[in-house]
């Protein structure tokens, strides 16, 4: 099932990233997430920011975006005017 969230509905995508990061430490509070995976890690700020990190490389991006999280593929994709990035869920 794929979901499309807002940084303005924080408590929901809060929600549902708790479900993404199922299995691996997700630490959040009322107004950051972070969600380790070991192999690769997600951070998304009430603000506005998101940040990620991989073995071989990192994304950073600052500003209004949509988050989309697909469960079935195991997948969470930051998109906006200017970007669109996908951070895959390590081991599936």
């Amino acid at each position: 099932m794929v979901q499309r969230f807002r940084f303005d509905d924080w408590d929901a995508l809060v929600e549902e990233l708790r479900r993404f990061g199922e299995g691996a430490s997700v630490t959040a509070d009322d107004d950051s997430i972070r969600i380790d995976f070991g192999a690769g890690a997600v951070e998304l700020e009430r603000s506005g920011r998101v940040r990620t990190g991989m073995a071989l490389h990192d994304f950073e991006h600052e500003g209004e975006v949509s988050v989309v999280v697909d469960h079935d593929a195991g997948s969470l994709t930051i998109e906006s005017d200017a970007v669109t990035y996908t951070f895959r869920r390590p081991g599936g």
